[in-house]
């Protein structure tokens, strides 16, 4: 079993694999959050007692606070929980996690150090490990530095824990963090004239009030106007403003272009005088269904009027 023991006092962190089971006997059947006495893993852990953080199974499933199970579990996990992002709002997915006793089959196991020993651990309380970044939150830096509020904030900017590096080109760069919740003299500046600016619009008077909406109202409808096309402009005019389409121009007849693609609207009679004469038959004909046309057209006597019925419908 591998033990990834952490000491928060230097920062230092180390990794220690031990094969024998009755010196990790001591952390089996314990909770995660529970206290142990190290003095069974070796001479070196005499006095130091070690707290159960988390771990991990031999398949990778983590341990997970609250679960109180020795072996692997399938939970239905939403938003909030740890090991699961959900893709969609309300998504829920049932994952397996390991319970939160540890057992023989776990792989690796998170301790911190809570009391030192009166030996030191090569690697981890004999070693300074500095915090790459520092706080940004205004009140951790002054409780950091020992700052107050009367000191200001030009003190705590200058003395911001701060990034360096070197650039490829050889030269020496810093960054700092941006203070979270800093209060200056422009963000109390411009909270006062919010509030003035909601005192103001509370005091109006309705008629005001409604003036203005009107008139946004006016605005956003010309501008709707202007940003229609002429096809839907077309489509706004009533149908009693439209002129009739009249039939008049039907009984004078005309030659017609086969260029020009005339849409007239025809009669049943008036659709069979035209098939009579082809050459003033328009391009584009409303259709007329069979029962119609059989209605229109006289009865055959002769076997002559069948064989001109047939040509009609050809034409």
């Amino acid at each position: 079993m591998k033990f990834n023991i952490s000491y928060p006092l230097t920062g230092a962190q180390k990794t220690v694999e031990i094969d024998d089971d009755k010196k990790c006997s001591i952390f089996f059947d314990k909770r995660m959050g529970q206290v142990v006495e190290a003095d069974n893993l070796g001479e070196e852990y005499k006095g130091y007692v070690l707290k159960i953080t988390g771990g991990n199974d031999k398949q990778g499933f983590p341990m997970r606070q609250g679960v109180l199970f020795k072996g692997r579990v399938r939970i239905l996990m939403r938003k909030g929980h740890k090991g699961y992002r959900p893709r969609k709002d309300g998504e829920m997915k049932r994952k397996s996690i390991r319970g939160c006793i540890v057992g023989q089959d776990i792989r690796v196991l998170a301790l911190q150090v809570v009391k030192k020993g009166a030996n030191e651990i090569a690697g981890l309380t004999d070693q300074n490990v500095p915090r790459r970044l520092g706080p940004k939150r205004l009140t951790k830096l002054r409780r950091l530095f020992g700052f107050k509020k009367a000191d200001g904030v030009a003190i705590v900017q200058k003395n911001l824990i701060r990034r360096t590096w070197t650039t490829k080109d050889g030269k020496k760069r810093q960054k700092a963090p941006k203070i979270q919740r800093l209060v200056t003299e422009s963000r109390l500046r411009r909270k006062t004239i919010q509030k003035k600016t909601e005192q103001a619009r509370k005091n109006q008077s309705p008629n005001k009030l409604w003036k203005h909406i009107k008139n946004w109202l006016m605005m956003s409808m010309k501008l709707t106007r202007s940003t229609e096309k002429p096809h839907q402009k077309s489509r706004r005019k009533s149908r009693n403003n439209q002129k009739p389409k009249t039939l008049n121009k039907l009984n004078q007849p005309k030659q017609l272009n086969q260029q020009h693609k005339l849409r007239v609207l025809l009669q049943p009679k008036q659709l069979l005088q035209l098939k009579q004469q082809p050459q003033l038959r328009p391009l584009h004909q409303p259709r007329l269904y069979h029962n119609q046309l059989k209605k229109l057209q006289p009865k055959p006597k002769n076997e002559n009027d069948i064989i001109k019925q047939s040509t009609l419908h050809k034409i």
